[in-house]
């Protein structure tokens, strides 16, 4: 038997090995159970219903669906969903991930995230943008939850999108890149400047192992490389630029 805490009680789940309190009588099927009802899950433990409701469909003949949730998480009572009794990390979503990793996987951009790609691409700060774009006050809250969708791919794509024009106003290209990160590494004289320039030219060109430097021709003119003590001194270096 496995005991889970929601809201300040106790709830119990119980596996097919364990003997059932005799009080317990188990509903026919868990898609139909009501609040209080013992049901048997998919995965043959036994669990207790705790709320019942119904949410709005976008698609489908029926518009309301209803759900169940449980002390482990929360499930359509559709025909085709299974239920079982693994906690999730969240028992109140469907998905069962938390808030924070909803956001860092989603896969597609909202309005507001929209807005808030232009803010920031307009010039303002992260912190600014989501204050304008999201309904919330809290600057604070603003900071960390900009921080997260900036973390995104979603938005970073969006991002990279919004600002084609301006920079192909500028001639700010990969040419252009690969160009200034050559003369880097070409003219610089300080070693840690010029693996440093060499380790995001490997990042940008996605090579497998990016602890060793092995790239001892670009575009033509010999690099002539560096010494083991070098290689061993910087392990990896910061961004170019900072």
């Amino acid at each position: 038997m496995k005991k889970y805490k929601v809201n300040g009680g106790w709830h119990n789940v119980y596996e097919p090995e364990d003997e059932l309190p005799e009080d317990i009588e188990i509903a026919t099927n868990w898609r139909d159970a009501q609040v209080g009802d013992w049901v048997r899950a998919d995965d043959e433990n036994v669990i207790q219903v705790l709320r019942r409701g119904t949410m709005l469909r976008a698609k489908g003949k029926h518009k309301k669906s209803a759900y169940i949730g449980t002390c482990t998480g929360t499930f359509p009572a559709t025909s085709s969903a299974k239920m079982d009794t693994s906690r999730r990390q969240n028992i109140y979503s469907f998905s069962g991930k938390s808030e924070s990793e909803s956001v860092l996987t989603r896969g597609n951009i909202t309005k507001n995230e929209i807005v808030f790609v232009q803010y920031i691409t307009a010039g303002m700060s992260p912190k600014d943008a989501y204050l304008k774009a999201f309904n919330t006050k809290n600057p604070g809250y603003a900071n960390i939850k900009a921080g997260h969708l900036l973390k995104t791919e979603r938005i970073n794509t969006h991002m990279k999108k919004e600002l084609e024009p301006v920079m192909e106003e500028l001639g700010l290209d990969e040419s252009f890149v690969l160009k200034n990160i050559k003369e880097v590494i070409l003219s610089s004289e300080k070693d840690d400047t010029r693996l440093k320039a060499l380790f995001k030219l490997s990042d940008i060109m996605d090579m497998e192992d990016k602890q060793k430097t092995n790239i001892t021709q670009i575009s033509g003119a010999v690099f002539q490389g560096f010494s083991d003590d070098k290689l061993e001194e910087v392990k990896r270096p910061k961004e170019l630029g900072e």
